[in-house]
């Protein structure tokens, strides 16, 4: 079915239709000058959307971005016939936009929203088409390059003197309104001006935290509010428990898998520990003969290997990790459940930074190294972390297969898996919500997150690492 309102000329502003059609050799000058700009932000998106298979890019005069972006295929709606130039094999343009063009799209490009005659209206349509998975990219400019490009047009004929004026202060408001929302949202670009080096290294440079408020580029990343939960309803979950001499707590669990729902699946992985654990997981294992029981070995070289061999083993489409010295209540992994099968949430992180722990629940050095790496983990995503070391995190299966591409290439191997975990889905562009739990003491044995200095300073390299891959590199 062909989309008329995304398809007709309409679409865009008289102005800027007249405008790039008198002024396309003025205009490929201006492109092929800024060429590097251009690249620097197809290389950024690359970063951003690095698991993409079909792209559709709506451009002003601008579908040189297309040249860098790595994807299967990229479906381009340009201003005017002159612009569609076939950067690569994989590009199509399109003037007539059929439902299946966006609906097969795994990333939307909105790179024309300056041009176009009524933002809010296409936005609105577009969230109403997009798969639940799909994201919509907006490149946008900073309130500050929206007021002085304005000027610069009196002088330099580069764009439209008439076009929206949609600094990303007022954007926020406008996707709130159609049915989306940010899950990410990245500043780049604060010197438009090619100096050999130089140029390279400013816009690194600004690409910090504070600095970045003078970037020229905002580039928006936006999921779909409201979703289909109906096919969330019935989906089977898994129990990722990883064991390592806790002989002691696995027993325990045969109250609370009693009280669960009896389609959950429970993967205990022994790694081989050194008592009985292994034997107490085959005790319940044969009580509870009418559940689903697994047990698997890890390999015995450190937590996040045995989780991600569970992941690899499980059969639900949503991953509970579940430590098994049963700190966390099931009654408040029930709801995080909840949470993530009615809302839109893709990633949620448990927190026991919120309600007020049990006594003895947390060690003090503990208590101070998990609240410094939340502050980090608050400036890498952009939004309040409060806590990174809880080894209860839910997400669905389906994005397990982009999160482990990265896992330990963060700088360094994660002897835990927590960090990997949540910057593999913030790299993915997931909806990362946090859900407060209480937090108990340890029922049998003590914590194995010994050797403070030596995993804070692994921990603290991971995270400068992943600041770098994920901001600064291209």
């Amino acid at each position: 079915m062909k989309i008329s309102e995304l398809s007709n000329n309409k679409y865009y502003l008289e102005s800027s239709v007249f405008f790039f059609k008198k002024n396309f050799k003025r205009r490929l000058d201006f492109l092929n000058n800024k060429v590097f700009l251009f690249h620097e932000i197809s290389n950024f998106l690359n970063n951003c959307i690095d698991n993409t298979k079909n792209i559709f890019i709506f451009s002003a005069g601008n579908s040189i971005i297309s040249k860098k972006i790595k994807s299967k295929k990229i479906l381009i709606k340009e201003i005017d016939e002159q612009y569609k130039i076939q950067h690569n094999e994989n590009i199509e343009y399109r003037d007539e936009i059929y439902q299946d063009d966006i609906s097969n799209s795994d990333t939307i490009i909105i790179a024309d929203i300056e041009h176009q005659s009524n933002p809010a209206s296409n936005l609105l349509r577009l969230s109403k088409i997009i798969n639940d998975e799909s994201k919509i990219i907006v490149l946008s400019k900073s309130m500050i390059w929206m007021i002085l490009t304005k000027f610069l047009k009196f002088f330099f004929n580069f764009s439209p003197f008439k076009n929206n004026f949609l600094p990303s202060s007022y954007l926020n408001n406008l996707f709130s309104s159609c049915n989306l929302e940010i899950v990410r949202n990245e500043k780049i670009i604060a010197l438009p001006i090619n100096i050999p080096f130089f140029t390279n290294f400013i816009n690194k440079l600004f690409r910090l935290p504070i600095l970045n408020l003078l970037c020229l580029t905002n580039v928006i990343i936006l999921k779909k509010v409201n979703q289909n939960l109906d096919k969330k309803k019935n989906l089977n979950v898994s129990f990722i428990i990883p064991c390592k001499n806790e002989e002691s707590n696995v027993k325990f669990f045969e109250k609370n898998i009693i009280s669960n729902n009896i389609n959950y699946e429970y993967l205990f992985g022994d790694d081989r520990s050194t008592d009985n654990t292994s034997s107490e997981i085959d005790k319940l294992k044969e009580k509870l003969s009418d559940h689903k029981i697994v047990k698997y070995f890890g390999p015995g070289i450190c937590k996040s290997e045995n989780v991600y061999k569970g992941i690899e083993e499980a059969s639900g489409e949503i991953i509970v990790i579940y430590d098994a010295d049963l700190t966390v209540s099931f009654e408040d992994i029930e709801f995080s459940l909840n949470i993530l099968k009615k809302t839109n949430a893709d990633f949620i992180n448990c927190t026991r930074m919120i309600y007020p722990q049990k006594e003895n629940a947390m060690k003090f050095f503990n208590f101070i190294g998990n609240t410094f790496f939340a502050t980090l983990f608050s400036i890498l995503f952009k939004r309040k972390i409060t806590d990174t070391l809880c080894g209860t995190k839910i997400f669905y299966k389906k994005d397990w297969i982009n999160i482990k591409k990265d896992n330990s290439k963060w700088g360094a191997k994660d002897l835990w898996g927590d960090f990997d975990l949540l910057i593999g889905a913030y790299k993915n562009n997931l909806k990362i919500i946090e859900v407060p739990v209480t937090y108990f003491e340890r029922t049998e044995n003590d914590t194995k997150m010994n050797s403070l200095i030596l995993n804070a300073s692994r921990m603290l390299y991971i995270v400068l690492a992943a600041y770098y891959k994920l901001r600064l590199k291209k």
